[in-house]
């Protein structure tokens, strides 16, 4: 990657929900089907494409505030309680704040949840509430509380059903407009194909608007920190952990004489090495005694999900490659794919310097973190071991303890 090459904003989103999607007590697929739904709405209503776009990109992520404390409650929960929803919101909106996306967008995040006769978190009523709100609304709701219900090839069995949920609502939580439409919406056969878990991926990969969108690595750099800060939220033990990361990382290339585009691509590796810790339970990152055998494996899964993750992104995959082997090794003990010597790069050995000796200086649960010195010369039983580079730990020492 160069200054050059732009990454597609829409398959960075679809990869990052899918991170949201596989989160603990989330639901698979929620976000992808949701940002669907909300599609074939907006092209029903025969929106420009511009606003199709936004709408399409907003779903995607419109469970971003979804984060810290609330990742402990299931999207059920937060649905069904004011406050929670309202946090949900609000966070969402913030994390949007650091985005580079329009600020339109923040909005349909913040309003997302307001409903047509003003019972919502903001007490927004009727076309006081963004359009695109009012359909992410009712594609949330829909996915959530029917497209899971329904099995594969009953789904024409249940539009009585559906149509007496719009009616009770109509009005209320959802506008008549929005109410009509779907109804039109959801007797197309292919909708409810597309929504089936084995069709859905290809689905948004056919009908995604906005194609051509591009980012560069400014902003993608930007988006890397965000979701860094969604991924450390998850643990109190894990506050600022890839943050800290990022700026190690950032000093130890630079001291080892990487250009500033290589540079900035590594700290974006740093921020986002641990996103495949989304599926990782919080009573296992938090807890105080030795983990078992299964959740250590658990554990361990976290990287394989960052590289998958990562690497749906077209122009990512060198990053994907630097942050989802930082816990392999060169002698080959590592994890998950017992990569050694003859594979594992400079690169890949950056990120897993600074990730060592993060992890040994900060607080976990069953121990307070180490002093520098102290945590160097474990390191140093770990190069003597062959696990680690000893005379990339001679340049790391100059970075970290001078």
């Amino acid at each position: 990657m160069d200054k050059k090459l732009k990454i597609k904003l829409g398959q960075l989103l679809t990869s990052l929900s899918f991170a949201l999607d596989v989160a603990e007590n989330r639901y698979f697929n929620h976000s992808r089907r949701t940002a669907y739904i909300a599609y074939c709405l907006a092209k029903e209503m025969e929106l420009k494409e511009e606003d199709i776009i936004d709408i399409y990109y907003t779903s995607l992520i419109h469970d971003i505030g979804m984060a810290g404390h609330l990742s402990n409650y299931t999207v059920k929960k937060i649905h069904f309680n004011e406050d929670l929803r309202k946090e949900h919101c609000f966070n969402g909106y913030k994390i949007l704040d650091k985005l580079p996306l329009k600020r339109e967008m923040k909005e349909y995040i913040l309003y997302h949840h307001e409903e047509w006769k003003g019972t919502g978190p903001y007490g927004l009523i009727e076309n006081e509430i963004p359009l695109a709100a009012q359909i992410i609304h009712l594609a949330d709701y829909f996915e959530l509380f029917f497209v899971r219900e329904i099995r594969n090839g009953n789904q024409f069995q249940d539009l009585d059903r559906i149509y007496k949920w719009l009616k009770m609502h109509r009005n209320k939580m959802f506008s008549n407009e929005i109410c009509e439409v779907f109804s039109s919406v959801i007797l197309k056969e292919k909708f409810w194909l597309d929504l089936m878990s084995i069709n859905i991926g290809q689905a948004l990969q056919i009908i995604e608007p906005g194609k051509d969108i591009s980012i560069d690595i400014h902003d993608l750099h930007k988006i890397s920190g965000a979701f860094s800060m969604l991924i450390d939220a998850k643990s109190r033990f894990t506050y600022e952990h890839s943050k800290e990361i990022s700026k190690i990382t950032g000093k130890f290339a630079a001291y080892l004489g990487y250009n500033p585009i290589m540079i900035e691509k590594l700290t974006i590796a740093a921020n986002l090495h641990d996103i495949g810790k989304f599926v990782v339970p919080l009573n296992i990152l938090e807890k105080p005694g030795k983990l078992s055998n299964s959740e250590f494996e658990i554990i361990k899964s976290h990287v394989y999900y960052t590289k998958l993750i990562l690497k749906q992104v077209e122009g990512l995959e060198d990053i994907a490659e630097w942050a989802g082997n930082h816990h392999e090794k060169l002698n080959g003990t590592g994890y998950p794919e017992k990569l050694d010597e003859r594979t594992l790069t400079k690169e890949d050995q950056i990120i897993a310097f600074a990730d060592i000796y993060q992890a040994l200086t900060e607080d976990r649960p069953y121990r307070k973190g180490m002093e520098p010195k102290k945590a160097i010369s474990i390191m140093d039983g770990m190069a003597d071991r062959g696990e680690i580079c000893n005379s990339m730990l001679s340049d790391f020492k100059q970075v970290v303890l001078y």
